[in-house]
């Protein structure tokens, strides 16, 4: 019987298939490393290990890093083809945490900035929700505002606000402190390819990828508003 599959979808799903096995070596890898660190730590004696346990707890986290981040990738790769989730059949996530991560994990990229990230929720807001769709998501509204909005600065602000409304839905409210958005790219904001780097090799796919986890995979919708100040973007979906 003949392969049906769209070129496109099997061009994907070639490349899933090549990058599992590359990634896949690198979180085994990792994974040895905190046993590694610990027969270190072992093997001091009281002087070295004074001198050298901050060294080493920071490898430890630095370690734990890089393990999430592969994570991620593998999950990501997972959910990169085929239809989206039915929600009822998702596990219940805890929605604040979730995305603390994402913006934990896009810190890292910028060291020199010094973001804060300000957390608005309901004590345990549990949503069924697919975690590693809004770790994209929040990912890249965070990596956007970093790359943009806190251009030229040493430091940011970013506020979440997340709601349960009526019917099994929940309302986040993305805030940054950054420089907002010029009338041109308020209005081209989500569309594919547009870029307010371009010269400096920005490549326009952040938020078109962003708008369509939403609509497709959280099965929501995401708007951009207008600010005084900085960028205010709002996401609706079911849960």
């Amino acid at each position: 019987m003949p392969d049906t599959t769209a070129p496109s979808d099997l061009a994907l799903r070639r490349l899933v298939h090549e990058l599992n096995t590359p990634i896949g070596v690198c979180a085994m890898a990792t994974s040895m490393l905190p046993a590694q660190i610990d027969a270190i730590l072992a093997e001091l004696d009281a002087a070295s290990l004074h001198k050298a346990t901050a060294q080493l707890e920071e490898w430890r986290e630095t370690v734990a890093l890089v393990q999430s981040s592969l994570q991620l990738c593998v999950q990501i790769l997972a959910h990169s083809s085929g239809p989206a989730t039915p929600v009822s059949t998702l596990p219940l996530i805890d929605l604040a945490a979730t995305l603390q991560a994402a913006v934990k994990l896009q810190a890292t990229r910028r060291p020199q900035l010094r973001l804060t990230c300000h957390m608005h929720f309901a004590q345990d807001l549990l949503v069924r929700a697919d975690s590693t769709v809004w770790q994209q998501v929040i990912g890249n509204l965070v990596a956007n505002s970093m790359l943009h909005g806190f251009d030229g600065r040493g430091q940011g602000v970013i506020h979440l606000v997340g709601t349960l409304l009526p019917g099994s839905r929940v309302l986040v409210h993305y805030y940054d402190d950054g420089m907002g958005l010029s009338e041109e790219a308020y209005a081209r904001l989500f569309d594919d390819g547009y870029s307010t780097r371009s010269e400096r090799g920005g490549s326009g796919l952040g938020m078109g990828i962003v708008r369509d986890l939403v609509r497709h995979k959280l099965g929501g919708h995401i708007d951009v508003h207008r600010a005084s100040k900085g960028v205010h973007i709002s996401i609706e979906t079911p849960c």
